[in-house]
């Protein structure tokens, strides 16, 4: 019901246009349309914006022909040439690219082939996200974790190291005591510190997964 309302509303090519221009229009990220030879048939607000051309340097353009061909990249061509029109649909792929204006950016793509009935031309929807920024704070992130575990790994070697001297210092002491109830006293707390150390060092190897020593 619904669906036979909708064809009814847009039944004219140009309504039908229209429709899909204010469609991709209201997508945040660039959204381009190709036709079947990669040519663009029209492109979002956010596409022009971002990437700085106009309209009358975009659409009618062959893919590789856009911002004086700064997406003449040959492994994105063969996708939309290739994989598109075998599988219908491309998700994830990372485009990296020195972009006039904008520099070194990581662009995440997604692309679908859309069919039309009566055996009309396919169109390609291209979607780009600049997840330049996102995978910086990743590297960040990852960073300082690393920087993190090697500090903790330090911070128990020397814990470890520590509670092993101390240990050999009482022990040592207790050796050289005369009085029987002192020497039991340290060997006492020689047998606690070496519990200590045990316990650091079981916790430090179930940490990183270790062997028990």
């Amino acid at each position: 019901m619904e669906s036979n309302r909708f064809r009814k509303q847009f039944t004219g090519i140009e309504d039908a246009c229209a429709l899909a221009q204010a469609i991709v229009d209201t997508v945040r990220e660039p959204v381009l349309i190709f036709d079947k030879e990669l040519r663009v048939i029209a492109a979002s607000r956010s596409f022009y914006s971002v990437f700085g051309v106009s309209p009358l340097d975009t659409q009618g353009k062959l893919l590789c022909e856009l911002g004086n061909g700064q997406w003449d990249i040959p492994k994105l061509r063969l996708l939309l040439e290739k994989i598109i029109p075998e599988h219908g649909v491309m998700e994830g792929y990372e485009v990296e690219h020195e972009f006039p204006g904008l520099g070194h950016r990581l662009m995440r793509l997604n692309a679908r082939q859309v069919f039309y009935a009566g055996g009309a031309d396919t169109t390609i929807l291209l979607g780009i996200e600049d997840v330049t920024g996102r995978r910086a704070l990743e590297r960040e992130k990852d960073e300082l974790l690393r920087q993190k575990d090697v500090l903790l790994e330090e911070m128990q070697h020397r814990v470890g190291n520590s509670l092993q001297i101390i240990a050999s210092i009482i022990l040592m002491k207790a050796r050289t005591v005369q009085s029987e109830e002192t020497r039991l006293h340290l060997q006492d707390a020689h047998s606690r510190v070496m519990s200590m150390a045990a316990v650091q060092q079981h916790l430090h190897a179930s940490a990183t997964g270790g062997p028990l020593k």
